[in-house]
């Protein structure tokens, strides 16, 4: 076994100037995963840093679907995310378009999740994010992202070890 198999730990990887690479290892086959990450009323108990409070304003997961969420801290500010669905390949590719509120407006990135089934029905979770230049690759990375997505992936993996959530009806 790897060492991110045993520790189920993140992986944050920069293979290029213009990419953030993630992986991780869920406790629950893609059919699961994939349904945490399309239903909204499943991605607002995980996706984030633990203090923000999510949002999910619109969430429309096919080709040409919108998506719009925002994350409250507890003074109130709000970050706001939006984007589009490029492609949807249940259960085991979503690649979107990513953009967040800011001034100057940067340009979107690319964001593709592939879940990739493996033994002893895990899944090995792996997202690509591809920027238009480095300056913003560079930007997301010092602005927390790596927190964020170890906090909302450890939330997963605890939703994940609910009853009932590897038969895909979480909480039963």
């Amino acid at each position: 076994m790897s060492e991110l198999t045993e520790l189920h730990k993140t992986l944050v990887t920069t293979p290029s100037d213009l990419e953030i690479r993630t992986e991780r290892i869920l406790d629950a086959p893609p059919e699961v995963v994939f349904q945490y990450w399309v239903d909204p009323e499943l991605l607002v108990q995980w996706m984030g840093p633990d203090e923000l409070e999510m949002t999910v304003e619109e969430y429309d997961v096919r080709p040409g679907g919108k998506y719009r969420y925002i994350h409250r801290d507890p003074g109130g500010n709000e970050y706001i995310f939006f984007g589009e669905f490029l492609e949807v390949e249940e259960p085991n590719l979503i690649v979107q378009t990513f953009s967040f509120v800011m001034e100057p407006q940067p340009p979107p990135s690319i964001d593709r999740l592939d879940l990739i089934p493996i033994e002893g029905g895990q899944t090995r979770l792996v997202t690509l994010t591809t920027f238009e230049a480095k300056e913003h690759r560079d930007g997301l990375l010092q602005s927390g992202m790596e927190t964020g997505v170890n906090e909302g992936y450890a939330k997963l993996d605890a939703l994940l070890r609910e009853p009932g959530s590897s038969q895909g009806v979480p909480g039963t």
